[in-house]
């Protein structure tokens, strides 16, 4: 694999985590709050106003929002873009080890965010069952898109 067949690959897989961090913070205080995991978009929990698309950028839109919320100005808690970029760094770093094993870095991420939110949302195991399917699909999709690209690469 050349230099930037490799990083770009590690971009994408750090921004995957991006992505699978914000969607874990969303699934994990709909989960513990009885909210609709699916049907309603995601909101200010202080106000409750549906967020913009511009709004819910991982990372990004909390350092451009000033951790506060675009339409009430109340404070967003500062773990979720640490949440978010824990999850980024994890997804950056299981690639740089195990990038020859795809398969294998696609069970730990997979593994990872299942542990996670068996430990957050304990005993709510009927919409734990919907989100874990959601993050099953997630990392089923990239994983069928990274394999193609090994492939594609002659990697596999």
């Amino acid at each position: 694999m050349t230099p930037s067949y490799f990083f770009t690959l590690f971009l994408c897989s750090a921004a995957f985590g991006t992505v699978i961090g914000a969607y874990c913070t969303t699934a994990d205080y709909r989960v513990r709050h009885k909210e609709p995991l699916f049907t309603s978009p995601c909101f200010c929990p202080h106000c409750r106003h549906a967020l913009a698309a511009m709004d819910q950028i991982p990372i990004v839109s909390w350092f451009f929002l000033k951790g506060r919320c675009h339409y009430c100005q109340a404070p967003i808690p500062k773990r979720y873009p640490l949440i978010e970029g824990g999850f980024q760094l994890f997804y950056g770093i299981t690639f740089l080890f195990l990038w020859a094993h795809p398969c294998s870095m696609l069970v730990v991420w997979f593994g990872t965010v299942t542990s996670v939110l068996l430990f957050r949302c304990k005993k709510q195991f009927g919409p734990l069952a919907k989100v874990l399917m959601v993050f099953a699909a997630y990392h089923s999709v990239y994983g069928a898109v990274l394999l193609a690209i090994y492939a594609a690469l002659n990697l596999i």
